[in-house]
């Protein structure tokens, strides 16, 4: 019976939009009882996510639900940010020279599938996001890189063995998901190869096992069928269908772990998949989805009454995250930092925070979360400026030879056309808009801006492939000290890299090494003072801001907390009441 309502309130979601919503009032949303087990949250997913693998698969959508299904050592209090022990019962032994983590594990952490978490278990997670083979783990391995040797003593301990010290280490070494030896290595390839071989390109080549695995371990299936991706966490992947929801339903094997925020209330969360934002809150407001994330401002002040509707409930946070315009170095055209800096000069910026974002948003000028002490708020503003911008493009050269009312330049030996294609994610507004008024603004200075809307996927695989001219993005920085390496160190910029747009620069690579091995707070916000000045100059990207995120949900849900980390709020502790757990169908 109890299954059956299970699968009833996820067929639910289905059913609503089609049935009278239940009405309330105000006083229908008091409760101060303890938080209760039951019903399902709904929650809306922009897009399908990569995948559910939390090595091969990237995107936020991704991290934010696989962190619900996988363990991590260590965990990083959402409120304090400070580590906290998970799978690891107690911080690990670091050795004075920095070099050797020694963890031990609790004795009883199991997957979902009964089989109980040991030490094998962590050494296979090691060598599988190492493979260098594995190329859709590149952007996640590079925190790795570093890591010589994991060896497990027993069951419940482990040694990591670092090549040089790491400031971070601790933080990484304990934030990687732990995955099942016994489902993911079957025919245990992984037993076949050392971390010796894996940090030698020679030696990997020799060993067929190495590279055997990655072709294993990247399969299309290995991301997103539950048989596969079966973890220790507070809840278990159920479905995914593409397009519609990913149900991930309560882990009732779970261990009992001390961690107030990995407590699992809801029966099932469903990330139901809206690719229009207009659509996800009308979907909000007829009770398909609970909650409702990055909602557009104007949505937000226009379509969000809540004194008539009033079984919502609005409410903003602040993330670390930052919203660009990304070059493609590896264009011609964005070679020379004076037509980069120019385009920013092009970018209205104070205008669209104001018109797009309704004034919710702080512009940025780096690459470095703006409320961390290591952000430089020294740094100059590309202030919207077309004189200087002109000024700019012609001491590159650019000017309309052929009277054609497009600015043009010899590159290469060729006459080039300054005309460029600007990429975006289909579904989101704000970033759509933005590329529609740029390239508005552009072409009345001879610039020809092709605006690109993409579906999720193939953006994704068109910045890792390096295939697009220019694109919107945005990266969210976890709230720990400053590490840019995975995003702008040259060795990034190939081989799926997330240093998409190429950028190359000796000094800044030598900046982002010193600051890896550095243990004084001091000295590392210097390092990282200079390395944004370096990227402020290159202007590789243009800055734009870290915006409001605006969001809105039912009030059927208690609990509800915003927070600093990523993901910005933790849904296992939200719960509903039993007189308001009305999507149990009978």
């Amino acid at each position: 019976m109890e299954m059956f309502r299970l699968v009833a309130a996820i067929a639910a979601v289905a059913m609503l939009s089609s049935c009278q919503r239940i009405a309330h009032t105000a006083d229908d949303y008091r409760y101060s009882g303890p938080p209760v087990v039951g019903d399902v949250v709904f929650f809306h997913l922009l897009s399908d996510p990569e995948g559910l693998n939390p090595y091969t698969s990237n995107d936020n959508t991704a991290s934010t639900l696989n962190r619900l299904v996988f363990d991590a050592l260590l965990e990083q209090n959402p409120k304090t940010l400070e580590l906290e022990p998970s799978i690891a019962r107690t911080l690990p032994e670091v050795s004075p020279d920095h070099l050797t983590y020694t963890f031990h594990l609790r004795s009883n952490v199991w997957f979902s599938d009964s089989v109980p978490l040991t030490a094998r278990d962590v050494v296979f997670s090691f060598k599988a996001v190492k493979n260098p083979f594995l190329l859709e783990a590149a952007a996640l391995r590079n925190y790795y890189d570093d890591v010589a040797d994991v060896r497990a003593l027993d069951d419940t301990t482990v040694v990591i063995v670092m090549t040089k010290p790491y400031f971070l280490a601790m933080y990484f070494l304990g934030d990687l998901r732990i995955l099942p030896k016994h489902v993911l290595d079957p025919d245990g390839l992984t037993d076949r190869y050392s971390l010796t071989e894996v940090n030698d390109p020679r030696l990997a080549k020799q060993n067929p096992a190495i590279e055997q695995f990655a072709r294993w371990f990247s399969r299309s299936e290995l991301r997103r069928e539950p048989r596969y991706l079966i973890g220790s966490g507070p809840y278990v992947f159920r479905e995914w269908k593409t397009g519609q929801r990913v149900v991930l339903v309560r882990n009732k094997r779970a261990w009992e772990t001390p961690l107030w925020w990995r407590c699992a209330y809801p029966d099932a969360i469903v990330g139901v998949v809206i690719n229009d934002r207009a659509a996800a809150l009308s979907a909000l407001k007829t009770e398909e989805v609970d909650f409702v994330d990055a909602i557009p401002p104007a949505f937000y002040d226009e379509q969000l009454d809540t004194a008539r509707l009033v079984y919502l409930r609005k409410d903003k946070y602040e993330q670390s995250v930052y919203t660009y315009i990304g070059w493609n170095l590896r264009n011609p055209i964005f070679k020379d930092r004076r037509v980069r800096q120019a385009l920013s000069h092009f970018a209205n910026r104070d205008q669209w925070i104001e018109t797009l974002l309704r004034g919710y948003a702080q512009p940025i000028e780096g690459p470095i979360y703006r409320n961390r002490p290591e952000y430089d708020s020294t740094l100059p503003a590309y202030r919207y400026d077309p004189a200087r911008a002109i000024e700019l493009l012609s001491e590159a050269g650019w000017k309309d030879r052929d009277g054609d009312g497009v600015l043009d330049n010899i590159l290469d030996g060729k006459l080039t056309p300054f005309e460029f294609s600007l990429s975006f994610n289909a579904g989101n507004e704000i970033r759509e808009n933005i590329a529609i008024l740029f390239a508005t603004e552009l072409r009345r200075y001879g610039i020809v801006c092709r605006v690109q809307k993409l579906e999720w996927s193939v953006f994704l695989r068109q910045l890792s492939e390096h295939q697009f001219d220019a694109y919107i993005g945005a990266w969210v920085n976890d709230n720990i000290p400053s590490d840019p390496y995975q995003l702008w160190h040259s060795s990034q910029a190939d081989n799926h890299g997330s240093n998409y747009v190429g950028f190359r620069n000796h000094i800044a690579d030598q900046l982002i090494e010193r600051n890896r091995v550095e243990f004084d707070p001091a000295v590392r916000l210097q390092l990282m003072r200079q390395f944004q000045r370096i990227v402020h100059d290159e202007a590789p990207y243009t800055f734009l801001w870290t915006p409001e995120i605006l969001t809105a949900y039912n009030r059927r849900l208690f609990n509800v907390h915003f927070y600093s980390v990523r993901p910005p709020y933790a849904i296992p502790q939200w719960f509903i009441p039993p007189h308001l757990q009305h999507h149990i169908v009978p």
